[in-house]
């Protein structure tokens, strides 16, 4: 994250930490953005006397949120807020996300959020989901790592097992298997999100389609754009 784009996540923050009060529990996202997300936003909600609960989606987020003073507690089923990242949004403010691996945890409580906010930087805009080569993980169980890589493809894409640096398979904190799987730029990436979850063994797609949703858009000028967005 260049020095530009931090003073716009601080921005986010500030703005974000106006609309969380005391008894709040978020929803943590996974990744270095949400992590200098919630740096810059602990230290605003507890100036003011608040506190806020975090439910992580990762271990790494955990480790980030309890360092940053937040009371972390379980999945109840609901949350006020989530704020996440994003490895792509298109012009209707879909996502692809998963590219660390924790994309099943991040739908399950994005789904329960009565609020989404999602903060990317201007990079990762596209007019279409899978432009510029942007790939689709998709979460399958082990045993499902060779029919799924057949399904994948005759649905028209081209899927290749995450692998660790020195060649072993990356495991999710579920125990799966990742498929980075390559698709034309999707006109409706709601069809294929549905079409790669009807496959047997996918566990979950890393193409998120939910609405309400706000994506603050990191300007590499240090400003940011709040984009919204209240129907699919």
């Amino acid at each position: 994250m260049t020095d530009k784009q931090r003073q716009a996540l601080k921005g986010v923050a500030q703005e974000l930490s106006k609309k969380l009060p005391s008894g709040s529990t978020i929803g943590l996202g996974s990744g270095s953005t949400v992590a200098t997300l919630l740096e810059e936003l602990s230290p605003l909600v507890m100036a003011k006397g608040r506190r806020i609960s975090g439910v992580p989606t990762s271990t790494q987020i955990e480790l980030v949120a309890s360092r940053n003073g937040i009371d972390l507690v379980p999945f109840r089923g609901s949350v006020d807020l989530v704020v996440d990242g994003a490895d792509q949004v298109d012009n209707k403010l879909n996502l692809i996300k998963g590219g660390g691996g924790a994309l099943l945890r991040e739908k399950v409580v994005m789904g329960s959020a009565k609020a989404i906010a999602i903060v990317a930087s201007e990079n990762k805009f596209a007019a279409r989901l899978c432009e510029r080569g942007a790939r689709v993980p998709v979460e399958v169980v082990p045993m499902a790592r060779e029919s799924a890589k057949v399904r994948l493809s005759l649905l028209g894409g081209v899927p290749e097992e995450r692998l660790m640096q020195k060649g072993y398979p990356y495991f999710t904190e579920n125990g799966n298997l990742i498929l980075d799987t390559m698709f034309e730029p999707l006109d409706d990436p709601a069809q294929l999100e549905s079409k790669v979850k009807s496959v047997p063994g996918v566990v979950e797609v890393g193409v998120f389609t939910f609405k309400p949703i706000t994506v603050y858009k990191l300007m590499d000028d240090g400003t940011y754009d709040a984009l919204s967005s209240k129907t699919k």
